[in-house]
């Protein structure tokens, strides 16, 4: 009776333990049952790698996606060989460039001295003995003169013992030298004032006449002349240089001063390809000397005088440029030339018009020249993904859409696809970076309006998928790599790392209609070599069967428990 409670008491404890499973399973989906549609079969052929297979296989496309950003159904992965046709514009050469409102013109205006060589060498002054410095108004006067004072001898009382008073008188002292210094501007009128000698006339008097007249009043005034009389501030007499446009004066002292001296102390040199003239006022007249001439060892190298005006001119180009901005009316305003029409005429155009109405100079060439500054009236539209779009100006000089691009920082990269869209015109035309800078790809030509705009397309990654004695696996391939089959099977936890695998039953499953399923046994190592010799396209299945003891095992480890179960009940173990 005992025995019987027992096992009936095991079949409840199983039951309850069964009852407890239908808890831990998922919940079930209930589907509609009406579906009668069957999961789509595949038609598989079987075919045994070799070495030949393996390179044949080679040549098989490796079918890409790449990535395309967007909204909508613009979001999804394309194929790489849509991806890469190209759709260029019609081949349209570049036009003349046309002027319009906000670009900036400039005029620039040649004006030269074109003087005769012959006539500049006619006359140049002879050189004339120049009398010593005269003083004039402005300069400045220091007398020093060494004066001999006698001391002045105290006398003294003395009181003796007994009353008396006596004068002290001590002995002569030798006289002592005084040194008197002053300084004197002459004035307006003329005269300077210095001490012990009072006011003279010093206007137009060399420094030696001044000097005899300060010697007569020392002497007139009981004083021994011992002085001394210099100049020390040179102001009365000027000279003047200009060099084209800019102008200096030259204080004249009492040494004398070449004109070769005051061309060297201004930097004024022979400068190649250019001439340079020397014009000379002197008292009313002009005087003229090339450059080159006057440093000829037979020239005369005058000596400058006061109130002499030198002028430097150089022959090279005196460029007057101005610059007018097109208004809103399309006209322009230059110096000389007034009002004139641009906006929608060509450069060449301009010019012409100008050359109507240019007022000639004399003595010049009248060489003169139009260009465009600042080009604001035309632009295209540049917009590079991950950048600020940019405002690309149109230019005098065609520009190509591979130029602009290239100078934004585009390059080809293997691991993307550059896409250019080009919106010209209501039309619109894709092309790839790649084919634009194949050498004989057509040259496309920024023009107005243009909207230029770049996608980057990254590939999508490449796979293979892992399924078998191992759990699913996904194996990353690059086409760059070009991984082969043995990279798979021998890679970390690959497939012929689980003892599991069943080597002889190794298959790369290929294609969908019909899919090949190429069978490798992989036991003898020999065979590896056709393996490295198999190279994976995207989306391939590696399929390594599993051992069949495997499968018995995991039976067992199934019933094993519910074995042992029975065993107790039976050998009456159950507590």
């Amino acid at each position: 009776m005992i025995k019987i409670l027992k096992i009936t008491f095991a079949f409840v404890l199983l039951g309850l333990v069964l009852s407890c499973s239908q808890v831990l399973q998922t919940v079930d989906l209930k589907v509609d049952t009406e579906d009668v549609s069957s999961q789509e079969e595949f038609n598989v052929i079987e075919k045994t790698l070799t070495i030949k297979e393996a390179r044949s296989q080679r040549n098989a496309p490796y079918v890409r996606q790449v990535l395309r950003n967007g909204r909508g159904k613009n979001a999804q992965p394309i194929q790489e060989k849509v991806a890469l046709l190209s759709d260029f514009p019609k081949y349209e050469a570049p036009n003349k460039y046309r002027i319009g409102i906000g670009d900036t013109i400039t005029f620039s205006r040649l004006i030269e001295n074109l003087r005769p060589p012959s006539e500049v060498a006619k006359k140049w002054p002879t050189q004339k003995s120049i009398s010593n410095y005269k003083l004039g108004i402005g300069d400045t006067l220091a007398l020093t003169i060494i004066k001999q004072v006698q001391p002045v001898n105290s006398i003294t009382q003395s009181t003796s013992e007994d009353g008396q008073t006596t004068l002290v008188i001590p002995p002569p002292q030798p006289a002592i030298d005084e040194t008197i210094n002053s300084t004197g501007r002459i004035g307006s009128d003329g005269s300077v004032l210095l001490l012990e000698v009072g006011r003279l006339e010093a206007n137009g008097k060399s420094l030696n006449e001044l000097r005899s007249e300060v010697r007569n009043i020392l002497i007139r005034n009981g004083v021994i002349p011992r002085f001394q009389l210099e100049i020390v501030d040179f102001k009365s007499q000027k000279s003047y240089l200009t060099m084209n446009s800019r102008s200096q004066v030259i204080i004249l002292v009492d040494q004398k001063i070449t004109i070769r001296d005051i061309l060297a102390s201004a930097s004024v040199g022979v400068k190649p390809g250019i001439i340079t003239r020397i014009r000379l006022q002197r008292g009313g007249e002009e005087f003229y000397i090339s450059l080159r001439d006057l440093y000829g060892f037979d020239v005369n190298n005058i000596d400058i005088q006061s109130n002499d005006h030198i002028f430097v001119e150089d022959s090279s180009a005196n460029m007057r440029v101005t610059s007018s901005i097109v208004d809103h009316e399309g006209d322009i305003v230059f110096e000389s030339i007034g009002k004139v029409r641009a906006a929608g005429l060509t450069l060449s155009e301009l010019i012409e018009n100008i050359e109507n109405i240019h007022q000639l100079v004399p003595g010049s060439q009248n060489a003169f020249q139009i260009q465009i500054s600042n080009f604001a009236s035309q632009k295209a539209l540049l917009s590079i993904q991950g950048k600020p779009g940019v405002l690309v100006p149109i230019t005098d000089t065609p520009a190509k859409v591979s130029e602009v691009l290239t100078q934004s920082g585009l390059s080809i990269d293997g691991n993307q696809i550059t896409q250019i869209s080009l919106q010209r015109g209501g039309k619109t035309y894709v092309f790839n970076l790649g084919d634009l800078l194949k050498p004989n790809s057509p040259d496309v030509y920024i023009q107005p309006n243009d909207r230029i705009t770049t996608a980057i397309l990254p590939y999508k990654a490449n796979k293979v998928f892992i399924l078998g004695a191992v759990s699913p696996q996904i194996f990353k391939i690059n086409p760059a790599n070009r991984e082969t089959l043995a990279d798979v099977l021998f890679t970390n936890g690959g497939p012929l790392s689980a003892s599991s695998a069943k080597r002889s039953e190794t298959y790369l499953l290929r294609g969908n209609d019909p899919v090949v399923a190429y069978h490798l046994d992989a036991q003898s190592p020999t065979r590896l070599i056709v393996a490295d010799a198999m190279e994976l396209r995207p989306n391939d299945i590696l399929y390594v069967a599993e051992q069949p003891i495997m499968s018995f095992n995991r039976t067992l480890a199934t019933i094993l428990p519910l074995r042992i179960l029975l065993r107790d009940i039976q050998d009456e173990n159950i507590p």
